[in-house]
């Protein structure tokens, strides 16, 4: 009985060392800090570090991201214009928070009041622009849940444009709905970084009675060089927020990229700055990025049985650059169709590779294969010679 119980009792240690190799596999030590965080590619959208992305969560003024993407649909729509003047009234003097100190009777351009959203994170300028755009803030905020859908948001909801809490909660999004945004806004608005990597914004005498100086509250803007975006946050529900992004530059045969890297709800300013300052440390230093497949190279030669070609080439149907972890390979598994159908054309999907990482057989990509050649059904001659030749060739395994 002793050893039947012994034995039960060691096969459940196994199972909870087991359990939990899994549970911690692929953290990187600052999971205890943080609600939540994410590290990825800008490029292809990959995410190579994770923790908690799918969870929503306050997101305080990281909503202003979506304030400046909607602003600037309208811009682009040719509804609103950078040069457009905004007058200020007592609704927006009113707000509270991180502001810009908006005075009722003050005017300002739509170009000032975006950039004092982004860089010193103005809840006044927010209801100001959703205004100006939109005639009234519960419209604004109408077209920033339509945009979230748009996007493919799946875990968004907002209630207004500064992210300030409401009496029947807060803005609320996942990580890796963050990350989509961040990714989308780069794309669409490149020209948001030339604001985001700024340190500080200036109004000179002449537009105020006084001069107005404050510094961006992004603090990663002075800890590594190169940073150039994107947003902070803070409520005391979300705790201190921070989206950040960085051109990496390649070394030796690896190319550059852009890493943006997510924080969410560290317990203070300094405790944000390290640990955002550690995970984008981390993705600099364990990650290179490298071109993996080339559309004119081909990734293997395949045999199509009743085909007038023994063998033809396939080729993936796109380029691919990956990230790759130090100490890691990627690896690729290629698989052709079962259902191959005679006569087919050069740059006919005949399969796929998957790419995978060695170390945690994550799937990073798949990616269609394509014939680098015309096939057709092979003649009656072809196919005699090759059926004598496979029979000779049996008999002669069987025999020697």
């Amino acid at each position: 009985m002793k050893n039947i119980f012994k034995r039960q009792l060691f096969l459940v240690l196994i199972l909870v060392l087991f359990t939990n190799s899994i549970a911690f596999a692929g953290k990187i030590g600052i999971e205890d800090g943080v609600s939540a965080y994410l590290l990825g590619d800008f490029e292809d959208g990959s995410i190579v570090e994770e923790y908690n992305i799918d969870i929503p969560l306050e997101i305080a003024s990281i909503t202003k991201l979506m304030t400046y993407t909607v602003v600037m649909d309208e811009i682009r729509n040719g509804n609103i214009s950078m040069d457009d003047i905004i007058t200020i009234d007592k609704e927006v003097e009113e707000v509270n928070g991180s502001t810009f100190e908006l005075k009722e009777g003050e005017k300002f351009s739509v170009e000032t009041l975006l950039e004092s959203i982004l860089i010193v994170s103005a809840n006044d300028s927010c209801i100001a622009l959703a205004k100006h755009t939109s005639g009234d803030v519960p419209s604004f905020v109408n077209k920033m849940n339509q945009k979230a859908k748009e996007i493919g948001l799946e875990h968004t909801r907002y209630l207004n444009p500064n992210g300030l809490p409401e009496e029947n909660g807060q803005n609320t999004m996942s990580v890796r709905d963050i990350f989509k945004l961040s990714r989308y806004i780069i794309k669409e608005y490149p020209e948001i970084l030339k604001i985001t990597k700024k340190e500080k914004i200036d109004i000179e005498d002449g537009i105020r009675d006084e001069e107005f100086i404050n510094e961006n509250t992004n603090p990663l803007l002075k800890e590594i060089n190169g940073v150039d975006g994107l947003k902070t946050g803070f409520t005391n529900k979300a705790g201190h927020c921070l989206v950040f992004t960085t051109k990496v530059k390649g070394q030796a045969k690896s190319e550059d990229f852009r890493l943006i890297g997510i924080v969410m709800g560290t317990k203070s300013e300094e405790s944000r700055k390290n640990i955002s300052k550690y995970l984008l440390e981390y993705g600099i230093s364990n990650y290179k990025k490298r071109q993996i497949l080339s559309k004119d190279t081909p990734v293997d030669s395949i045999h199509i049985p009743n085909g007038n070609r023994f063998e033809v080439e396939v080729y993936p149907k796109e380029n691919v650059r990956l990230l790759e972890k130090k100490n890691d390979n990627i690896l690729q598994k290629i698989v052709i169709d079962s259902d191959i159908q005679l006569p087919l054309k050069k740059g006919d999907t005949i399969g796929k590779t998957i790419l995978y990482s060695e170390n945690s057989g994550k799937v990073l990509k798949e990616v269609e294969l394509i014939l680098g050649k015309n096939v057709k059904e092979a003649n009656f001659i072809t196919k005699t010679f090759r059926n004598l030749k496979g029979f000779f060739k049996y008999i002669r395994n069987k025999i020697f």
